[in-house]
């Protein structure tokens, strides 16, 4: 850990994502989850003790991620490609509204698809921002 954001994730996202033996490794104490995108560390112990990294999981971490596909959302399978591509065709893109709409139908599962154990939109949104700002300076 690098001393970086973290925030609290369930039980249920992690037995959900750890390959089985990490899952073996698991103490009775709450686990983190670390959003700093510079390091390898996915999830630490609220004691510090115990680190799970990236290569123990059955996904990768879009935050943590730079090379496509970037994972953005878990649930609906949607990478930074698909924003990406959608802002340098069309200028804009639906998939927020898509994944909005998915979302209050009942069709999520973010606790146990999302490494971060929370909703994707705002993961979803700074990639929006991400590619407009690719596009406006001409390099997407």
């Amino acid at each position: 850990m690098n001393g970086g954001h973290t925030k609290s994730v369930g039980r249920k996202t992690l037995e959900s994502l750890l390959k089985p033996e990490a899952k073996k490794s698991l103490t009775a104490q709450p686990y983190y989850f670390c959003e700093s995108p510079d390091c390898d560390a996915v999830y630490v112990s609220a004691l510090g003790d115990h680190v799970i990294t990236k290569d123990q999981l059955t996904v990768r971490v879009g935050v943590k991620e730079t090379d496509d596909p970037v994972p953005l959302c878990y649930c609906f399978s949607y990478d930074r490609s698909h924003i990406r591509n959608d802002i340098k065709t069309k200028g804009s893109t639906d998939i927020p509204k898509i994944i909005s709409q998915r979302v209050k139908a009942g069709e999520c599962r973010c606790e146990e698809t999302n490494p971060s154990g929370g909703c994707c939109l705002g993961n979803v949104y700074r990639a929006i921002k991400q590619a407009e700002v690719l596009k406006s300076k001409k390099e997407l």
